[in-house]
């Protein structure tokens, strides 16, 4: 009797998280996010990729045969409102004939603001990876390639860079809860041991 109010138990349990799980909300992928912007539909949220797959997104674009403006275009409209306004900007620009370096300035402007630092980022590299590809007609790809691993590289660095700081920050807390409880654990029963003998 009492193991099968256990299994009665265990399957509500699990009923309960297989609800849960189906409940949850669906995380929105690049992938769908980029059929939607085939489709037209907008996103108003605040996701931010990072520039790596901001990156990897043109490069998809570009070996699939899409021209320098469709592809930022493309990538823009998947990767966030800022990102998609100021894609659209720079391929538009492009597309009229504009020179440029004043083309991605347009866009350059937008992205003025702090929370959006990485983007610009972002927008600086491609500019700089894909300046020769537009003007002499080379391959885009390999320069992205190497542009997204500079990329990691610099996160990389200034990651590695935060978590030096944090250690030396939390090495103050440490100690002050670590010294009490050895004090109160090793030297004072070794004290009071030597002052008993």
């Amino acid at each position: 009797m009492i193991a099968l109010a256990g299994s009665a138990w265990a399957l509500l349990a699990a009923g309960c998280a297989a609800a849960a799980v189906c409940w949850l909300p669906v995380p929105r992928t690049a992938s769908v996010r980029l059929r939607d912007a085939r489709a037209g539909v907008p996103h108003d949220d605040d996701w931010r990729p990072s520039g790596t797959l901001v990156i990897a997104l043109v490069v998809a674009a570009l070996e699939q045969g899409a021209s320098i403006p469709t592809a930022l275009r493309t990538v823009g409209a998947c990767c966030g409102p800022a990102c998609a306004s100021a894609f659209a900007d720079v391929a538009g620009a492009l597309e009229q004939g504009m020179p440029w370096n004043d083309a991605w300035s347009v866009a350059a402007v937008l992205v003025d603001e702090p929370d959006t630092r990485g983007l610009a980022a972002v927008l600086h590299t491609l500019a700089d990876a894909l300046r020769s590809p537009w003007h002499d007609g080379s391959a885009a790809v390999p320069r992205l390639r190497a542009a997204a691993e500079q990329l990691d590289a610099l996160e990389r660095m200034r990651i590695e860079r935060a978590a030096s700081a944090l250690s030396v920050r939390l090495l103050l807390p440490m100690g002050l809860c670590f010294l009490p409880a050895f004090l109160c654990i090793a030297v004072v029963p070794t004290i009071m041991s030597f002052a008993q003998g």
